[in-house]
């Protein structure tokens, strides 16, 4: 009979279908969730409706679960359910991330003390809980530097600064920002990596680390680092690759990350690789479902249920294609109706997807005024990276995104 593994918030429907659906055909799911179930019905063996802010809720949820089920595993891939989802495990005595690997997951600052305690290559950092602290921190890293709340995701808030005044300006946005799981109020001033920015996603169990999908970010709406596509594939030459994935190892064994899929996020410096951050769960953005598609023959949900029962999973697929997803924004703030696409252009043969993932009447805003204003995606694949870019943007380009404009484009 299958093994039960407890799921910790189910996540959108657009972006983490495959995660659910890959794991419900191994195992049996018993899902904590903010809502009813609704997509991940068919998924779904038990479930627990709970406020997922609320961590006693979960605890207790998670308690009258295992009252009724052996559960073999937790997991999570919601990035603010990370350090509940450990907790969840130390209190069931289910093994999962050690706790203190799941607070410094959630922390940017707990990692650059990490990453330098242990000789991991990565940006100089201080910490700030003033525009005067901050200004002090950028004139002994040197500009320009980067801003960043310590507990988001998603590259929310984070913004490149090439001056005091930039930074005056800046600071109040991006301490507003922060996730409110860091409380003190302090900043991280980071040094400025130059270079292609990459994650890898990896499972790790019982001290072996093992890195099994590589993807290029493309970022935009400068000075932020809003994540507007992806590319999946062998996007790498040799060399290079390996020196990713030494430091991707090292990363995570300075964190002490155990029984965790991670997504560790980098830049390729003139120095070599240097770790941006580690997060404790699957990546997002679809990034593991293009890996699927890049290479046959893998299952996330095959390797989060392996992992998470404390089984390694079997051998990793070689991607045999490259496969790349751009979000779509609108050209200004706009009150969105919906997507238009083109007769026959979803009918290419590289177009693998166009997809609408917000709801008419949704009020779309571009950053800094939102983050994450996405109305749809468009997937393709191609023969190179540099293939897949082109068709990409030309793809998004003869995408229309109809809606009303919204008056106001500052509030």
């Amino acid at each position: 009979m299958s093994e039960n593994i407890l799921v910790i918030g189910s996540g959108d429907q657009h972006f983490r279908d495959y995660a659910l659906r890959g794991l419900a055909e191994r195992h049996r799911v018993l899902l904590i969730a903010q809502t009813p179930l609704a997509w991940q019905a068919p998924y779904v063996a038990d479930h627990r409706e709970v406020e997922l802010k609320d961590r006693a809720q979960v605890l207790a949820a998670a308690r009258e679960l295992a009252a009724l089920h052996d559960v073999a595993g937790v997991l999570t891939w919601d990035e603010m359910q990370v350090r509940v989802a450990a907790e969840v495990g130390a209190e069931l005595g289910v093994a999962t991330m050690p706790v203190e690997a799941a607070r410094a997951c959630r922390d940017k600052a707990r990692q650059r003390e990490r990453f330098r305690a242990t000789g991991v290559a990565s940006a100089r950092y201080e910490l700030a809980g003033s525009e005067a602290e901050a200004a002090a921190a950028a004139e002994t890293i040197g500009y320009p530097v980067v801003l960043k709340p310590r507990g988001q995701a998603a590259s929310i808030a984070v913004r490149i600064v090439r001056s005091e005044a930039e930074l005056r300006e800046t600071f109040a946005l991006v301490r507003d920002a922060e996730n409110p799981s860091i409380e003190d109020g302090l900043v991280l001033v980071e040094e400025f990596l130059a270079g292609p920015e990459i994650a890898v996603d990896s499972w790790v169990l019982d001290g072996k680390v093992v890195p099994f999908s590589i993807s290029a970010k493309r970022t935009g709406y400068p000075p932020y680092f809003e994540e507007v596509a992806h590319v999946v594939g062998k996007v790498l030459d040799a060399r290079t690759e390996a020196a990713v994935r030494e430091v991707v190892i090292a990363a995570n064994e300075a964190l002490g990350i155990d029984r965790a899929v991670t997504h560790t996020e980098l830049m390729l410096t003139a120095d070599g690789p240097k770790v941006v951050e580690v997060n404790g769960r699957l990546g997002g953005d679809l990034i593991p479902h293009l890996a699927e598609i890049a290479a046959p023959g893998l299952s996330i949900g095959g390797v989060l249920g392996a992992v998470a029962t404390g089984r390694e999973p079997g051998p990793m697929p070689e991607p045999d294609r490259l496969v790349g997803i751009r979000f779509l924004y609108p050209a200004a703030d706009l009150t969105f109706d919906d997507i238009e696409v083109p007769a026959g252009l979803a009918d290419e043969p590289w177009v693998h997807e166009v997809r609408r993932v917000s709801e008419p009447g949704t009020e779309l805003r571009l950053p800094p005024r939102q983050f994450l204003g996405r109305a749809g995606f468009v997937i393709a694949t191609g023969d190179s990276v540099s293939d897949v870019d082109e068709r990409l943007l030309a793809l998004a380009d003869k995408v229309t995104l109809a809606g009303t404009p919204l008056g106001d484009q500052n509030r």
